[in-house]
């Protein structure tokens, strides 16, 4: 049987920022593919690599790793080749500061189903901490108290159609971390998760992220 073949979109110029170790965490997450035997292929030009899922063969599983705060979108090409392989049924992974992406752009907040609302949202300093899984979610089910170290996004704004299975505790109240939805008819997994490479190495992050591409993928194939 032929593997799984992942590609990883990684935050750069101009879909970048400040913030985010982009190289460090996309390799990261392919570690963590290969690992579970998928082909990875890391590309750090997002709008190439997004309009090239428009023709041609697609990978079975995207991993969109990036992240950007102004007014930019992504290139029309870009934008047509990723609704086609969402059209088409592409498993996507969104990870962390891609939530905070494309804030003022309408396809995007209908795409992901949630995310940063700049004025709103914020984020206690990096930390060890917790995070809550929503147990009667299948991506979840078994799961309590997951042990991170990482930022803990609070106050996203999500849509009613996500199915919320990650939270976490702050100010007396519990927010989204992580939420599953379809768009188009592809499954999605946004994950909140992820700010850098020490992150990964927390064991409720590696649990998390091995159920996430499980529920993307299906079983490990290694």
């Amino acid at each position: 049987m032929t593997p799984p073949h992942a590609l990883v979109i990684s935050g750069a110029e101009p879909y970048g920022d400040p913030w985010h170790p982009f190289p460090a965490t996309s390799q990261a997450l392919a570690d963590a593919l290969r690992a579970r035997g998928c082909g990875v292929d890391v590309d750090d030009d997002a709008d190439t690599a997004l309009a090239g899922l428009g023709s041609g063969p697609r990978p079975d599983l995207l991993v969109l790793n990036l992240g950007w705060y102004g007014p930019e979108r992504l290139a029309e090409p870009a934008t047509d080749g990723l609704v086609a392989a969402l059209q088409s049924g592409l498993p996507t992974l969104l990870a962390h500061s891609t939530l905070t992406a494309f804030p003022d752009w309408p396809l995007w907040r209908e795409i992901v189903g949630g995310g940063w609302t700049y004025g709103t949202t914020y984020h206690p300093d990096y930390a060890d901490g917790v995070a809550l899984a929503r147990p009667e979610h299948p991506l979840t089910a078994g799961l309590d108290r997951l042990v991170i170290r990482d930022e803990r996004y609070t106050r996203l704004w999500v849509d009613d159609a996500s199915a919320v299975f990650l939270e976490h505790e702050e100010e007396g109240e519990r927010h989204a971390l992580g939420w599953t939805r379809t768009w188009g008819a592809s499954p999605l997994v946004a994950d909140a998760l992820g700010h850098d490479a020490a992150s990964y190495d927390a064991e409720g992050r590696r649990l998390l992220l091995a159920r996430e591409l499980d529920w993307l993928l299906g079983p490990a194939t290694s």
